[in-house]
């Protein structure tokens, strides 16, 4: 807590501030990231650490809040394809085993673990190249981390890379090739998987740049 990744990452998907500097370079080419949009247009998706204020609509259904922000794929003409978003949104609900009767309940009436699924759900529809999850498993059951963890592994097998920021070590350790640590705003170090130890992030994480 305190250290800014949650800053960084909001940064690089347009969404903390205007005055930002730094470059984001992509597939070879610099990228200028304003907001979500500019985000979204390069194939970036973001799960936010707050879920049920930042990520979801809770009064709203199930289907409302995965279909969202690929509207575009469902509308033309000033006409909404009822029937194509219910279809796309049922795939992703069943690929990710969301739990609820159906897709029309309002999102508020899922548990932790189905809400973080439905957020997830959405960004998958849009197809990232890159998905950023900012603490996916906090507040979650066992179960649904587990199948959170499944899904990640399933998504980086398919090409999408993946910007996961956690406090957990174990699940750093367990689900990272490389790790970076921050401390008060500043990266002070970026560790490959195998040569990383609770110790040397623990060090990391308490030495300010």
């Amino acid at each position: 807590m305190g250290s800014g990744r949650t800053e960084l990452v909001t940064s690089l998907f347009g969404e903390l501030g205007k005055q930002v500097g730094g470059r984001v370079t992509l597939n070879g080419r610099d990228i200028d990231i304003r907001s979500a949009r500019d985000a979204m247009n390069n194939s970036i998706g973001l799960v936010p650490e707050d879920r049920k204020t930042l990520g979801l609509i809770l009064d709203q259904s199930v289907l409302k809040n995965i279909s969202l922000p690929s509207m575009k794929k469902f509308s033309s003409f000033m006409r909404i394809d009822k029937n194509k978003e219910l279809h796309e949104s049922r795939k992703f609900a069943k690929s990710l085993r969301i739990k609820a009767p159906n897709l029309l309940v309002p999102v508020e009436k899922l548990s932790g673990g189905n809400q973080q699924k439905v957020v997830i759900s959405k960004w998958l529809m849009t197809k990232p190249d890159i998905l950023i999850l900012d603490d996916p498993t906090r507040g979650v059951d066992v179960g649904a981390k587990y199948e959170i963890y499944k899904l990640m592994n399933d998504l980086v097998e398919q090409g999408v890379s993946i910007i996961m920021i956690s406090s957990e070590l174990e699940e750093v350790l367990g689900m990272s090739d490389r790790i970076m640590v921050m401390c008060e705003g500043h990266s002070t170090g970026i560790l490959p998987v195998n040569e990383a130890t609770q110790e040397k992030i623990m060090v990391l994480a308490t030495a300010a740049a």
